[in-house]
C-alpha cells in the first residue's frame, strides 16, 4: 500500500507541474495572440496611409496644392519690410499762394529691404531730389498741402522721383508737413 501512496504522491507532485505548465503556456498563448493583432493593426494603418498619399499624389497630377492662404497677384503685402533714407534735409519754402504761405516738410522715402543699389542711387542724387520736392510743394497752394491730400502728395512726389531714379523709391513719407 504504501508503493500505492508514493504512487498517487507521484502524480499529484505531476499534475502540478502540468498546472504551472499549462499557466506558463497561457501566457506565451497571450503574449502571442497580442504581437499578433499589433503587428496587423501596424500594418494596417502602414498600408492606409500609403495607399491614401499615393492617391493624393495621382489626384494632384505633379500639382502644388492650393494653398488657402495663397496670394493673388494683385494683393500687396502691407506688411512688406522697408528701408528707409532719412538723410533729406528740412525743406522750406513759399507756396504759390497771394500772399504766399510758408512751408516746411520733412521727408523720408522708403524702399523694400535688401535693395542696396537704391540706397545708393539715393546718396549720389540727395540734392536733385531735394530739388524736385522743393518745387514740387512750391508750385502748390496751401490748401493742396493739407493733410487730407497727403497721400495724393506722396504719390506724386514718388513719380516725380522715380523719374530720375533707376531703382525706383517705394514710398513717400511725410514725417512733419506744416503750413504757416
Amino acid at each position: 500500500m504504501a508503493d500505492e501512496e508514493q504512487y498517487i504522491d507521484d502524480e499529484q507532485e505531476g499534475g502540478d507541474d502540468l498546472d504551472a505548465g499549462k499557466r506558463e503556456g497561457f501566457l506565451k498563448d497571450f503574449l502571442k495572440q497580442t504581437l499578433k493583432y499589433v503587428i496587423i493593426i501596424v500594418a494596417i494603418i502602414i498600408l492606409v496611409v500609403t495607399v491614401s498619399i499615393i492617391t493624393y499624389r495621382l489626384l494632384m497630377g505633379g500639382r502644388i496644392p492650393d494653398s488657402p492662404y495663397s496670394q493673388s497677384p494683385e494683393y500687396i503685402d502691407p506688411y512688406t519690410e522697408y528701408q528707409y533714407y532719412n538723410s533729406l534735409t528740412p525743406i522750406r519754402g513759399l507756396t504759390s499762394d497771394d500772399p504766399p504761405k510758408t512751408f516746411s516738410a520733412v521727408i523720408t522715402l522708403g524702399y523694400v529691404k535688401g535693395r542696396t543699389k537704391v540706397q545708393t542711387e539715393l546718396i549720389s542724387r540727395r540734392e536733385r531730389i531735394e530739388n524736385i520736392i522743393f518745387l514740387y510743394l512750391g508750385q502748390k497752394k496751401g490748401d493742396e498741402l493739407m493733410s487730407h491730400q497727403a497721400e495724393e502728395l506722396q504719390e506724386q512726389i514718388k513719380n516725380r522721383i522715380n523719374k530720375i531714379m533707376i531703382e525706383k523709391i517705394d514710398l513717400v513719407l511725410f514725417k512733419e508737413l506744416q503750413v504757416f
